[in-house]
Protein backbone atom coordinates (compact mmCIF):
# COMPACT_ATOMS: atom_id res chain seq x y z
CA UNK A 1 0.00 0.00 0.00
CA UNK A 2 2.70 2.66 1.09
CA UNK A 3 4.48 1.55 -2.22
CA UNK A 4 1.82 2.91 -4.66
CA UNK A 5 0.99 6.17 -2.55
CA UNK A 6 4.84 6.54 -3.11
CA UNK A 7 4.72 5.90 -6.77
CA UNK A 8 2.09 8.15 -7.23
CA UNK A 9 3.79 10.22 -5.15
CA UNK A 10 6.58 10.69 -7.72
CA UNK A 11 4.65 10.63 -10.71
CA UNK A 12 2.51 13.55 -9.22
CA UNK A 13 6.07 15.29 -8.65
CA UNK A 14 7.28 14.55 -12.26
CA UNK A 15 4.02 16.19 -13.80
CA UNK A 16 4.19 19.21 -11.57
CA UNK A 17 8.08 19.54 -12.47
CA UNK A 18 7.72 18.54 -15.72
CA UNK A 19 4.82 21.65 -15.99
CA UNK A 20 6.81 24.22 -14.14
CA UNK A 21 9.79 23.94 -16.91
CA UNK A 22 7.65 24.26 -19.71
CA UNK A 23 5.46 26.93 -19.20
CA UNK A 24 7.41 29.82 -19.60
CA UNK A 25 5.03 31.93 -20.56
CA UNK A 26 3.48 34.37 -18.51
CA UNK A 27 0.40 36.91 -18.74
CA UNK A 28 -0.03 39.33 -16.16
CA UNK A 29 -2.74 41.78 -16.85
CA UNK A 30 -2.81 45.32 -14.64
CA UNK A 31 -5.71 46.94 -13.85
CA UNK A 32 -7.42 49.03 -10.90
CA UNK A 33 -10.29 48.45 -8.63
CA UNK A 34 -12.28 51.13 -10.42
CA UNK A 35 -12.18 49.42 -13.69
CA UNK A 36 -12.72 45.92 -13.05
CA UNK A 37 -15.88 45.77 -15.76
CA UNK A 38 -13.16 46.16 -18.13
CA UNK A 39 -10.73 43.27 -17.08
CA UNK A 40 -10.04 41.07 -19.73
CA UNK A 41 -10.42 37.16 -18.74
CA UNK A 42 -6.93 35.93 -19.18
CA UNK A 43 -8.47 32.88 -17.35
CA UNK A 44 -8.93 31.66 -20.58
CA UNK A 45 -5.08 31.99 -22.14
CA UNK A 46 -3.54 28.46 -22.59
CA UNK A 47 -0.06 27.03 -21.81
CA UNK A 48 0.93 29.86 -19.54
CA UNK A 49 0.95 31.05 -16.10
CA UNK A 50 -1.76 34.37 -15.57
CA UNK A 51 -1.85 36.36 -12.24
CA UNK A 52 -3.56 40.04 -12.05
CA UNK A 53 -2.42 43.33 -10.97
CA UNK A 54 -4.56 45.67 -9.03
CA UNK A 55 -2.01 48.96 -9.38
CA UNK A 56 -3.69 50.36 -6.62
CA UNK A 57 -2.64 47.99 -4.18
CA UNK A 58 0.93 47.51 -5.59
CA UNK A 59 2.03 50.87 -6.99
CA UNK A 60 5.35 49.76 -7.46
CA UNK A 61 4.43 47.45 -9.87
CA UNK A 62 3.21 50.09 -12.14
CA UNK A 63 5.88 52.12 -11.73
CA UNK A 64 8.15 48.55 -12.83
CA UNK A 65 6.12 47.63 -15.89
CA UNK A 66 5.79 51.89 -16.81
CA UNK A 67 1.50 51.38 -16.78
CA UNK A 68 0.19 53.86 -18.41
CA UNK A 69 -3.78 52.64 -19.01
CA UNK A 70 -5.80 50.16 -17.39
CA UNK A 71 -5.91 47.76 -18.29
CA UNK A 72 -2.57 46.54 -19.54
CA UNK A 73 -1.86 42.49 -20.70
CA UNK A 74 1.65 42.08 -20.81
CA UNK A 75 2.72 38.49 -21.75
CA UNK A 76 6.72 37.77 -20.74
CA UNK A 77 9.05 35.02 -21.85
CA UNK A 78 11.35 34.28 -19.10
CA UNK A 79 11.18 37.31 -17.16
CA UNK A 80 11.07 39.61 -20.67
CA UNK A 81 8.28 41.45 -22.00
CA UNK A 82 7.51 40.37 -25.20
CA UNK A 83 4.95 41.97 -26.18
CA UNK A 84 1.98 44.29 -24.71
CA UNK A 85 -2.02 45.10 -25.20
CA UNK A 86 -2.69 48.48 -23.71
CA UNK A 87 -6.21 49.85 -23.09
CA UNK A 88 -8.10 52.24 -25.44
CA UNK A 89 -9.62 55.78 -24.59
CA UNK A 90 -12.27 53.86 -23.26
CA UNK A 91 -10.42 51.91 -21.10
CA UNK A 92 -10.68 48.65 -22.69
CA UNK A 93 -8.47 46.14 -24.57
CA UNK A 94 -9.33 45.83 -28.48
CA UNK A 95 -7.46 42.64 -28.83
CA UNK A 96 -9.49 39.47 -28.45
CA UNK A 97 -8.51 36.24 -26.84
CA UNK A 98 -7.41 34.34 -29.97
CA UNK A 99 -4.90 37.23 -30.58
CA UNK A 100 -3.56 37.25 -27.54
CA UNK A 101 -3.55 33.34 -27.52
CA UNK A 102 -1.81 33.44 -30.69
CA UNK A 103 1.18 35.95 -29.79
CA UNK A 104 1.66 33.11 -26.83
CA UNK A 105 1.65 30.25 -29.36
CA UNK A 106 4.55 32.21 -31.50
CA UNK A 107 6.48 32.72 -28.33
CA UNK A 108 6.41 28.80 -28.25
CA UNK A 109 6.96 28.48 -32.29
CA UNK A 110 9.77 30.80 -32.31
CA UNK A 111 11.59 28.74 -29.73
CA UNK A 112 11.29 25.61 -32.23
CA UNK A 113 12.97 27.45 -35.53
Amino acid sequence: MKTSYLFLFIIALFFFCYGACFCQVAVIQFNSSWNSDNNFDITVLKDCEIDSVIICNEPELKDEHKIKSVPTVIIFDEGDEVIRFEANIMMQIEATRKEIQKAIDNIYLEKFE
